[in-house]
């Protein structure tokens, strides 16, 4: 290969991409702060960030600084929002709210719009249309919303998939930052096409995965710790990954994986 040949594959066919846990979260560190939040009827599911995990956003923002983006993704919970905001900030890079990016146990409809989040959040595109559709998995509920939601783990790895496919397509040769949830390793198993057990993911913790061409994506930084940029973390947002238990079925019935042939081995190659 000649230099100017591979000058071009630097410049127009290496896809990277930025995965990065929210922060600290409020409810975690404020017990009682879900028992209000149930009592003035709002959604416990959606908790913001502690003064903790703000900080970690904002050292997070500082550590991409160099980053050479083309978008933000962001999943629509407020917690995962506001880790995303001083990146954007920084970067100067609106944030697009993405479904596809939603936590476990996801309640389709349950959430803010991207325009009413817009009002408090105005790094917020409030007019990206979404690349994945969440829905309620057939008779499943919220356990703590009682909200119809979509099946953990087996259908929520089963859209992590159809995410990866899209981002893949739509995406070649460009550089995104996507925020998200501590489920999203399963995204970095779809990416390198590895088991979901490899992987953990920290607060703010970030991975980044480069693609040459068709070839494999690889892992150049695990967001399995924040070590070397978040100054404090606390035991109650610690590093989390998906086991075996997420794919077994309970006396609900199916969905969870299990019925379905849908394991923590789901996204490795054959």
């Amino acid at each position: 290969m000649t230099p100017r040949q591979q000058n071009q594959i630097d410049d127009e066919d290496v896809s990277e991409i930025y995965l990065i846990r929210h922060g600290d979260r409020y409810d975690y560190a404020n017990p009682s702060w879900a028992e209000t939040a149930k009592e003035t009827s709002n959604l416990t599911t959606d908790p913001p960030l502690s003064p903790l995990g703000h900080r970690q956003a904002k050292e997070t923002a500082t550590f991409l600084t160099s980053v050479k983006a083309s978008h933000i993704f962001s999943s629509p919970y407020l917690r995962v929002i506001q880790t995303a905001c001083p990146t954007s900030d920084t970067l100067k890079i609106p944030i697009a709210i993405e479904p596809g990016l939603s936590e476990a146990h996801a309640t389709p409809g349950a959430l803010p719009t991207s325009a009413q989040r817009y009002a408090y959040f105005p790094q917020i595109d409030p007019h990206h249309e979404a690349m994945i559709t969440v829905t309620a998995s057939p008779g499943r509920t919220c356990q703590k919303t009682g909200l119809p939601c979509e099946a953990f783990a087996g259908h929520y790895v089963t859209r992590v998939g159809q995410l990866r496919d899209v981002l893949e397509d739509k995406f070649r040769g460009k550089t995104i930052v996507c925020f998200s949830h501590a489920a999203s390793v399963a995204l970095v198993a779809a990416l390198l096409r590895r088991g979901m057990e490899e992987f953990k993911f920290a607060p703010c913790g970030v991975y980044r995965l480069r693609r040459i061409g068709d070839g494999p994506w690889e892992m150049l930084r695990s967001g399995a710790c924040n070590e070397g940029y978040v100054s404090e973390n606390s035991d109650t947002t610690y590093p989390w990954g998906l086991a075996e238990k997420h794919f077994e079925e309970d006396c609900g019935g199916k969905y969870q994986g299990s019925s379905e042939g849908i394991g923590l081995d789901y996204f490795v190659r054959p």
